[in-house]
């Protein structure tokens, strides 16, 4: 039996997103520019890193894992700060970047990145400044330090040393209303960038530590070594995505 749609009214049809009566958020692509952003490259524990990405995703060898905190500038969820905490995986023999944990300080931005493409964000406080020539980023939740990333501006660099894959996997999970039923979402999504646009690199020395609540339990990722560090300015596009994976079928 074909279902039917339910009439809506005037605000209810011009809203893409809750609240009906004046939604969070708007449709996608969202256009991002003069992004200022640090990313620090570390190798941990492979066990670890197998755990932490969920199957048909394998994680690269090498153990490499990527912290980039970034001040963001974009048409659609404004100004924030945001931390991401990612690595490089295969999924069906393509190279993308798994999306592990996120934090920002922008309601938007959060409710849109979860609902829509399944990114794991949380809200959190973060700074991000620079002194002379150390960028310096960190990264906080109920009062506690979960991140702090430093890095020296020592020598310029090129877009090659931080131009990975424009594609992003993502583990998309929103419960159902019963908390007796199985989840209603349980996907893998796909999410390619466009207008992909890097300049004014650096790289340097970094450093990066991790710390813990009950809530953010980042320290039980081990930080091995600390490859180094990258400071740029960037631009893209983030548009629509598509489920890749389904583990409800």
């Amino acid at each position: 039996m074909k279902r039917q749609s339910t009439p809506r009214s005037k605000v209810m049809s011009d809203s893409y997103s809750m609240p009906i009566l004046s939604g969070l958020y708007t449709k996608p692509p969202y256009h991002y520019r003069q992004i200022k952003q640090i990313l620090v490259n570390f190798t941990t524990n492979s066990e670890v890193l197998r755990q932490l990405t969920p199957e048909p995703v394998i994680p690269n060898p090498g153990n490499d894992m990527f912290l980039l905190v970034s001040e963001m500038f974009g048409a659609g969820f404004g100004k924030y700060l945001e931390a991401h905490l990612f690595s490089t995986a295969r999924f069906k023999r393509k190279l993308v970047n798994f999306s592990h944990y996120l934090i920002l300080d922008n309601d938007v931005a959060t409710c849109g990145g979860r609902e829509i493409w399944g990114w794991p964000k949380k809200i959190g406080r973060l700074t991000f400044e620079m002194c002379d020539d150390v960028v310096k980023a960190t990264v906080e939740r109920g009062n506690i330090n979960l991140v702090t990333a430093t890095m020296r501006l020592e020598e310029f660099g090129s877009s090659k040393d931080v131009e990975g894959t424009p594609d992003w996997i993502c583990h998309k999970i929103i419960p159902s209303v019963s908390s007796k039923m199985p989840d209603e979402v349980n996907q893998l999504t796909l999410t390619t960038l466009s207008n992909i646009s890097v300049k004014e690199v650096h790289k340097g020395p970094a450093t990066l530590e991790f710390g813990s609540s009950p809530s953010d339990r980042l320290s039980n990722i081990p930080i091995l070594e600390i490859k180094g560090g990258f400071f740029y300015e960037s631009q893209f596009t983030l548009g629509d995505g598509k489920v890749v994976h389904d583990y409800l079928k």
